[in-house]
């Protein structure tokens, strides 16, 4: 493939030429790695709050994701990383909102850092692209390291309403979690990220 078609197939690659595009197009990449399309999920901007652990096997964070941390490329394979700050669910606005995702938001400080780590599966040769339509656009790992010393962590990937993840375990006092998580943005900070709503669905245990 010429270097021209590879640019008509993919491009973000125009937009790093121009360094005025740069960050925008660096937050738009790490936005739609990580969560797929935000414009697919706009419904569910109204998604309702919950206290931060609604029952025994759901726990539920807002996260306000900081583009000033994230790092990725354009190119199938490349990694990238990013992180923000977790808050108590419900504490986050939504829509385009002016929240620095290191602040307090109407009094209410960070509980715990969010970070997530991966890889892009795409973009595909035009050749098979079709076929692998349906491909998530990142695989990735996240972490959700609590100021109190208890963490989960996840695998998952992109789905267009967000993410979808698996719980792969705990630290102290989630040792030994399972379940799944449903990630969805319902707005954006001032860094351009999203704020997006964490669930948990964590499988009881019998201890």
């Amino acid at each position: 493939m010429t270097k021209k078609a590879s640019d008509r197939q993919n491009p973000r690659s125009e937009a790093v030429k121009d360094p005025s595009m740069v960050a925008l197009d660096r937050r738009q990449l790490l936005t739609r790695a990580i969560f797929g399309s935000v414009a697919a999920a706009a419904g569910l901007a109204a998604l309702p709050s919950e206290a931060e652990a609604s029952d025994t096997g759901t726990l539920t964070f807002d996260v306000a994701c900081d583009c000033r941390t994230g790092v990725a490329g354009t190119n199938r394979g490349d990694v990238f990383i990013i992180q923000g700050k977790i808050f108590p669910a419900g504490t986050l606005p939504s829509g385009t909102a002016t929240n620095d995702p290191t602040q307090p938001v109407n009094g209410v400080a960070p509980i715990g850092n969010w970070i997530c780590r991966g890889q892009n599966s795409f973009p595909f040769p035009p050749a098979i692209a079709a076929a692998y339509s349906s491909t998530p656009a990142a695989l990735n790992t996240q972490y959700f390291i609590l100021n109190d010393g208890r963490a989960l962590t996840a695998e998952g990937y992109d789905v267009p309403t967000g993410e979808l993840l698996s719980v792969t375990g705990g630290i102290r006092g989630f040792s030994g979690a399972s379940g799944f998580i449903v990630e969805a943005p319902f707005g954006t900070n001032a860094t351009g990220c999203p704020n997006f709503r964490a669930k948990f669905r964590l499988v009881k245990r019998d201890d």
